[in-house]
């Protein structure tokens, strides 16, 4: 009997795991680095673990810790810490599911849904920042195991004090490095009371006895508590709350009312909800059909493994059990919003504060199975409801991996483009644009660490000879102001970037079409219908593509990150045909198109015949300019404006009917 157990015990940790890869591991092989993991695994190439001591002082100090622990392990392989965090996820799911199991032997179904339902939790989408979170997932683990060293100090008195001790080391190795899980402590004391017997004299004597039982963790808790109040200066997250509440005490009331229902609702409610909005994601049937394949075997998975867990009874006293495990889920979600709370920050459903659920999924997924357990009668039922969350949620994750996939080969694409315009650039150059069409997954900071991989892969000191600048990001509080020949000395954690505002070179990554660094000539009308028309006035003045080394030979991509980056694209001859017309090499200008054509490839940007005109122009084929100029479709302001410059400042009409051509041109555009 008890081998079948053992056995039974194996194999629905293995239905944990097999839900983990369903949900994660199908788009991880297709994924690279994202937002500071980037700049985490430069740390590492440029200077060695221990520089993640300075990484974290000024941020997380104790968190440097984790890193020097596994950063040595893993490296720098990208798929190996996609997988990483895979397996670090199902470790914190088995590891919870574990202390509900301690918690609660005898409703096994219960404590297996609830870990799979964590283990795919949809409404955390900050997964496959893989650095960050597979790191985290393991200190998530350790927490749980805190609370499991608890129990088993409270049930086996021979070896309480060891039980205790180690619970205390893995409370604050749960709670110091990161802080996200610091709210859940006072989870702690609620669950030892609830699991203290209640023949006890009187309610007192219970919380008296619940107070000495939480006294060791208690202290841990304190300890830390006043560690980060006294050394708050270490940290970049400061506790806002307070001064806040003194200063406008209504105000800030109504606000925490607000932000505590909003987390509430999104992290138990919508986050649900919002699974019926999967398909509309999809832009093909191709991919509809997939995606319902995948939440056809999610389904039959769950509905597999959590119906070997066991069975759930519902009685009086069973529904009373369900009702106080919902109660401790949604205090658990409310506890967890904590640090985020006094941090001033808010927890919702948008994209960038989904971080902030991690810590809430626990209690919502409790909560959740709950609730199902309370409802409804029937275990299979049950299991059916449970079953199809999971598969959704397990559809949910992997159409947000697709989004992170896109923005992982668009930052592809970029660099790759970049190699091909500007075979090398000269040290101490800034690269900078507003914002580019993938930076929800990237900051300029974070780029910053593939540019110089790509630029300087030999660089193993400061000052670093490449930065990227996100203009319409806070990275502009580091910087100076945006006007010519200012100095830059810019210190980025352990980065040191010198520099001057006149060694700029302006990039434009439009939504469709090619990438195009930007002459200080080009017309700033091109951009007045962007958001940030005033900010790409200032960039346009300040770029400098003379400090591109156009014949020198070409940096290659580390293809141990990038791959293979294919060539057989329009996009790669643009830029050989925007580096030919920097040079001035017209004939090779219109060489270069002949050969795309003959590949069959064109612009899906009409703004990418301009270089085309010009050399037609330079060329003395100014019949052929003049030609393409009339039958292009202005699409864009980009292209309208490119045009009035390329025959205000270039046309050289021969021929009296070549001038009646170009002024009629000049009309129908409004150039001025």
């Amino acid at each position: 009997m008890q081998r079948k157990f053992k056995i039974n015990d194996l194999l629905l940790s293995f239905g944990l795991l097999l839900i983990c890869l369903l949900s994660y591991g199908i788009i991880a092989r297709k994924l690279g680095f994202f937002l500071d993991d980037w700049y985490i695994i430069w740390t590492y190439r440029t200077f060695g673990v221990a520089k993640f001591v300075e990484f974290f002082e000024g941020d997380r100090p104790l968190f440097s810790m984790v890193y020097r622990i596994f950063i040595p392990i893993i490296k720098d392989n990208p798929l190996v810490w996609q997988y990483f965090a895979i397996f670090t996820k199902w470790l914190a799911a088995f590891t919870l599911w574990q202390l509900l199991r301690l918690i609660m032997p005898e409703k096994k179904w219960f404590s297996y849904s609830a870990a799979a339902l964590f283990a795919v939790y949809p409404g955390f989408k900050f997964h496959y920042f893989s650095v960050m979170y597979g790191q985290n997932y393991a200190i998530l683990a350790i927490y749980f195991l805190s609370y499991i060293f608890m129990i088993l100090g409270l049930r086996k008195s021979k070896y309480r004090p060891l039980f205790i001790g180690l619970g205390m080391v893995f409370q604050f190795i749960g709670i110091a490095p990161m802080e996200l899980y610091y709210g859940l402590e006072l989870v702690r004391p609620v669950l030892l009371f609830v699991m203290l017997p209640d023949d006890m004299a009187n309610f007192k004597s219970k919380l008296w006895k619940t107070f000495l039982q939480w006294l060791p963790y208690l202290l841990v808790f304190l300890g830390f508590t006043l560690f980060r109040v006294l050394f708050s200066h270490l940290y970049s997250y400061q506790v806002s709350f307070f001064d806040q509440l003194m200063q406008n005490p209504l105000y800030v009331v109504k606000d925490l009312i607000f932000r505590v229902l909003l987390g509430l609702f999104d992290s138990c409610v919508y986050v649900w909800v919002e699974l019926l909005l999967l398909f509309t994601r999809m832009q093909s049937l191709n991919q509809i059909a997939l995606l319902f394949l995948l939440i056809l075997g999610s389904f039959f998975t769950a509905w597999f493994f959590i119906g070997k867990s066991g069975q759930s009874k519902m009685d009086a006293d069973n529904r009373k059990h369900a009702l106080v495990i919902l109660g401790i889920g949604v205090f658990s979600v409310l506890a967890g919003m904590i640090p985020v709370i006094i941090g001033g920050l808010k927890v919702s459903l948008a994209f960038h504060t989904t971080r902030f659920l991690l810590p809430l999924s626990i209690g919502a997924s409790l909560a959740t199975v709950a609730l199902i357990d309370i409802l409804f009668q029937n275990t299979k039922a049950k299991t059916l409801i449970v079953a199809l969350l999971v598969a959704l949620s397990v559809a949910a994750n992997y159409t947000n991996g697709l989004e992170y996939k896109k923005a992982w080969d668009d930052q592809k694409e970029f660099f790759a483009q970049l190699t091909w315009r500007a075979p090398q650039i000269e040290p101490g150059t800034v690269l900078i644009s507003p914002v580019l069409p993938f930076d929800l997954y990237y900051s300029g900071t974070s780029l910053t660490a593939p540019l110089n991989m790509i630029y300087a892969p030999d660089l193993d000191d400061n000052p670093i000879p490449y930065q990227m600048i996100l203009a319409a990001t806070p990275q502009m509080n580091t910087m100076p102001e945006l006007i010519p020949n200012q100095e830059i000395d810019r210190y980025q954690r352990v980065f040191n970037f010198i520099g001057n505002t006149s060694d700029a070179i302006a990039i434009y990554s439009p939504d469709k079409g090619c990438l195009k660094l930007l002459s200080p000539d080009t017309d700033p009308r091109a951009f007045q219908s962007d958001r940030y028309a005033e900010l790409w006035k200032s960039i346009i003045l300040l770029s400098n593509l003379d400090r591109i080394d156009l014949t020198a030979p070409r940096a290659e991509l580390p293809r141990r990150y990038f791959e293979v980056i294919a060539t057989d694209n329009w996009c790669y001859y643009y830029q050989q045909a925007a580096n030919a017309e920097q040079r001035q090499a017209w004939a090779e200008v219109v060489a270069t198109y002949q050969d795309a054509e003959n590949a069959g490839f064109r612009p899906e940007d009409n703004s990418e015949w301009l270089p085309l005109i010009k050399s037609y122009i330079y060329t003395g084929e100014i019949g052929a300019a003049l030609k393409l100029s009339e039958e292009l479709e202005i699409d864009n302001d980009f292209t309208l404006w490119g045009l009035c410059s390329v025959w205000q400042n270039h046309g050289q009409p021969i021929s009296e009917e070549e001038t009646e051509r170009q002024n009629l041109l000049l009309s129908r555009w409004n150039c001025d």
